[in-house]
């Protein structure tokens, strides 16, 4: 059970890479960074703070998540994260590729 873990947990690693290196290509320094600023402004009523502290939790200390707050995510922030996500998703289908 603990080499699947292991196994899982490399897999998902080298899958964030691919990924990574895919969202990266061509990009310069400046870009990259104005990238996810300008993604940010363009959906201001997302708690994107928040987005980054709850994916910190969840992925370090989730043996320590309070089950109201997690329930509290579920059913206030969920579905306008959802929105935003699905509406960047949408302006990147949209774009002309680079």
């Amino acid at each position: 059970m603990a080499a699947r873990r292991v196994y899982d947990r490399l897999d998902h690693m080298l899958a964030a890479a691919v990924a990574i290196e895919r969202l990266t290509a061509g990009m310069t320094l400046d870009d990259y960074a104005a990238d996810p600023d300008t993604l940010k402004l363009n959906h201001p009523t997302v708690d994107w703070r928040g987005v980054a502290d709850i994916g910190n939790v969840l992925r370090h200390a989730y043996d320590q998540s309070i089950d109201h707050r997690i329930w509290q995510i579920v059913a206030t922030d969920l579905a306008p994260l959802k929105e935003a996500v699905e509406a960047m998703i949408r302006d990147f289908d949209q774009a002309p590729d680079d």
